[in-house]
């Protein structure tokens, strides 16, 4: 089976493409970045394949249309595919490339997400997280997962740590990663966060002897992040502190922290990364940073499904401390999500078909 994979170059986006054919390792994969010549060019063709999505296009309507549109590297890349079986892509601009690329090469179309505005009516599958069901009109091509789909597992994971327990020679003390995001217009933090989770994961350090791992987020404010690295980075409790695109001795800072820890406590602020830890099989704290005046975001219905399953739990930073000792002291799993293990057995279905 050949995959055609088209990114927009967007980690959070490349990550679930990226997930899903980890996990089909009897495909072959071409990977193509889609750049257009202007962002409006990019929209144009969204709201084209809304209205004309349905119709028959001509082969060289199609080329006239992608040549239009994107930059002439990826056209050309485009253009010397020859054949494909499944044309899969994450996030809306690749959408109607993904919908003309497989009119040429006759393959079936599977987007993860529901792309705007071109939607998924007109494609051969679409991979749903719970965030997306009631958009679905019909259900026939749509594959529901809870999350999204992500290159995170409970067994990677435990092979990464070994490896790393070796190579880093950490302390065996119990470990929580901190998953920091960064600001959208419902859930932000702020400085006063960051100084009471300083003061948090100080006084959970000393009395419960855990390590702290922190990683920040390229959303992180500057002024957040700049506090937390001067509070936590260089404490003794501290083992690991990332901030995104500086060097670092380590292959894949991110995965490494979810590795290590025992307990990953992640701001509601970012689904995926939430998706990401829910997968590790490792206990997860979603921490709520809303004011409690203020309406949740329709992720919260999600993180609350998850929650009566045993995935997550839930808590603000005056509940934390409670929630880390809890947490940690339970002996009850927590169970992983599987989202992409879901996505990969709907794709090996429509191949089959």
């Amino acid at each position: 089976m050949k995959i055609v994979i088209l990114s927009d170059n967007k980690p959070g986006h490349y990550k679930q493409s990226f997930g899903i054919v980890e996990k089909m390792p009897e495909c072959e994969v071409n990977w193509l970045a889609v750049e257009f010549r202007h962002k409006w060019r990019d929209n144009l063709l969204r709201v084209f394949m809304c209205i004309f999505g349905g119709a028959s296009l001509s082969t060289s309507l199609i080329h006239t249309l992608l040549r239009w549109s994107l930059t002439s590297d990826s056209y050309n890349a485009l253009a010397l595919l020859q054949t494909a079986d499944i044309i899969l892509s994450t996030g809306s601009s690749v959408a109607a490339v993904n919908l003309l690329l497989g009119r040429i090469l006759g393959a079936k179309t599977v987007t993860c997400r529901r792309p705007s505005p071109v939607g998924i009516r007109h494609f051969d599958l679409a991979i749903l997280p719970m965030l997306y069901w009631h958009n679905a009109t019909s259900k026939d091509n749509v594959c529901q997962t809870i999350g999204v789909p992500n290159p995170i597992s409970p067994d990677a994971l435990d092979t990464e740590r070994k490896r790393l327990n070796h190579e880093m020679n950490l302390p065996e003390n119990l470990r929580i990663g901190f998953l920091i995001g960064g600001a959208d217009r419902h859930e932000t933090i702020t400085v006063a966060d960051a100084e009471r989770l300083h003061k948090i994961c100080e006084t959970v350090a000393t009395e419960m002897n855990t390590q702290i791992l922190v990683t920040t987020s390229r959303r992180t404010p500057s002024d957040v992040a700049a506090h937390l690295v001067s509070t936590l980075k260089h404490s003794d409790w501290c083992s690991l502190f990332i901030v995104p695109d500086t060097p670092s001795e380590l292959e894949d800072p991110y995965q490494a922290i979810l590795a290590l820890s025992d307990l990953l406590i992640v701001t509601a602020d970012s689904f995926s990364m939430v998706c990401e830890a829910a997968s590790s099989g490792r206990k997860v704290i979603v921490l709520m940073l809303s004011p409690k005046n203020v309406k949740l975001p329709k992720r919260h219905k999600v993180y609350k499904y998850m929650e009566q399953h045993a995935m997550v739990s839930r808590c603000r930073l005056e509940e934390l401390a409670q929630h880390i000792e809890s947490a940690l002291t339970s002996r009850v799993p927590n169970t992983p999500l599987q989202d992409t293990e879901t996505a990969v057995q709907a794709i090996r279905q429509l191949v089959a078909n």
